[in-house]
């Protein structure tokens, strides 16, 4: 099989390893990270490709794929790595509030990995709901194993339907909320047949309005839209901010002083300190 090869220039701070472990996504099927290369399975028109992302220098990353449709596979490694995003309103919020998070964010941090759509990005995160992640681990291997090797599409999940998604996948309760929300998600028309999201009519008071979906998911798939203003609470960030003397309930407010960007405002901190801690 041919391999193409090619290099993509980064126009904007950026860091791949930063970038990919920012969050758990690169821990859950189709994508595979060794610590220094990304690779995963991807829909490039009517075929299953590959393809691998390494990055050989601060300005420049290196794509490796099976695909000749080379355009179609930087648009989505720049949907993957969020390449398009501009940190220069946040950072001069960070200069203000906290400059160790401004120096991360220079240093090519402060994003966050995705999907190739909306709509993998939304039912991965129906996957966590109320699980172990080794549960959500082995849902999403087993949705993946259903797309053959593709994480499957919006109709692709309507004919696989909600029984064999509970007895095959082992998805429990979240196979109706799956099903419900994918049917719902394609009658009001706002998503396309690949699972993108179309223009700006998904937000988080229509997420929240969609049956299964609540706050916490409805924010968690708003933050990989890049609205970041309000913080999905679950088990691990109500423990955070219990240590930090805040009550969960008051955790909207607790993150007040970075204003739309709440959530960036709590998790790069949470990663800068780590990061501090173990000396990297």
């Amino acid at each position: 099989m041919k391999t193409y090869n090619y290099s993509l220039d980064l126009e904007q701070p950026f860091d791949l390893r930063m970038t990919v472990e920012s969050h758990g996504w690169c821990q859950l099927a189709p994508w595979h990270w060794d610590g220094e290369s990304l690779e995963r399975t991807v829909r490039i028109g009517a075929n299953a490709e590959w393809a691998r992302v390494h990055q050989p220098s601060e300005d420049q990353l290196l794509i490796e794929t099976s695909s000749s449709s080379t355009a179609a596979v930087s648009e989505r490694v720049a949907r993957w790595l969020q390449l398009d995003w501009n940190p220069s309103e946040f950072l001069a919020l960070c200069d203000r509030n906290d400059p160790e998070i401004a120096r991360f964010i220079r240093s090519g941090g402060g994003r966050f990995l995705r999907g190739d759509s909306f709509f993998e990005d939304l039912i991965k995160t129906v996957c966590t709901i109320n699980t172990t992640w080794k549960q959500t681990k082995s849902m999403v291997a087993s949705l993946v194993a259903l797309g053959d090797g593709l994480f499957p599409e919006p109709g692709e999940l309507q004919t696989i339907g909600p029984r064999r998604l509970a007895e095959e996948c082992k998805l429990g309760f979240r196979a109706r909320t799956v099903d419900t929300v994918t049917d719902q998600l394609l009658q009001d028309q706002v998503i396309q047949t690949d699972g993108s999201a179309l223009g700006d009519m998904v937000d988080y008071d229509y997420l929240i309005s969609l049956k299964g979906i609540g706050p916490y998911a409805a924010a968690h798939t708003m933050m990989l839209m890049r609205n970041f203003e309000t913080l999905p609470v679950d088990s691990e960030v109500s423990a955070y901010l219990r240590q930090q003397g805040f009550d969960p309930k008051e955790a909207q407010n607790a993150f007040q002083h970075w204003g739309k960007y709440r959530f960036l405002g709590y998790k790069l901190k949470r990663i800068v300190d780590k990061a501090n801690w173990i000396g990297d």
